[in-house]
């Protein structure tokens, strides 16, 4: 046994080893699956939702162009709505209906106004359902 300068009795060295069995480190099985089951859910709602929110940009896209479209600027109500089912069907946008979308005659234009809603599966019985509104002025 050696004795520090402080006069405290140190251990011999060679007990600073670890004996018996080494600790192991990692994931167990069981934490690999829990790790697997949750990216797997997280996975299938990204590929469920992500669809649904490129169709809303978009929407937002084809709003904003129709409302930034300056021969537009004097036209109808009716032909805004024209204008803007043509421009969603060119961009394969086909589960809006009449009744998603509004155009009306305003005090400075003509507004647009598209407010839907998409309902998507996530398990079982279990929907999702995801809002969106887009609002847009065609300034004569």
């Amino acid at each position: 046994m050696r004795i520090g300068s402080t006069g405290v009795a140190l251990a011999p060295a060679s007990s600073k080893r670890c004996r018996g069995k080494p600790r192991q480190q990692g994931v167990s099985l069981v934490g690999l699956l829990v790790v697997l089951v949750l990216g797997a859910f997280v996975a299938m709602l990204a590929l469920r939702i992500i669809p649904i929110y490129l169709e809303s940009m978009t929407v937002a896209s084809v709003v904003s162009d129709v409302a930034d479209n300056p021969e537009l600027g004097d036209a109808r109500p009716g032909e805004v709505r024209s204008a803007l089912m043509r421009q969603l069907q060119v961009n394969n946008v086909d589960k809006l209906g009449r009744n998603d979308i509004s155009v009306e005659r305003s005090g400075e234009g003509v507004a647009i106004v598209v407010a839907y809603e998409r309902r998507f599966p996530l398990i079982a019985n279990l929907d999702g359902i995801a809002s969106f509104r887009e609002e847009a002025l065609v300034q004569p």
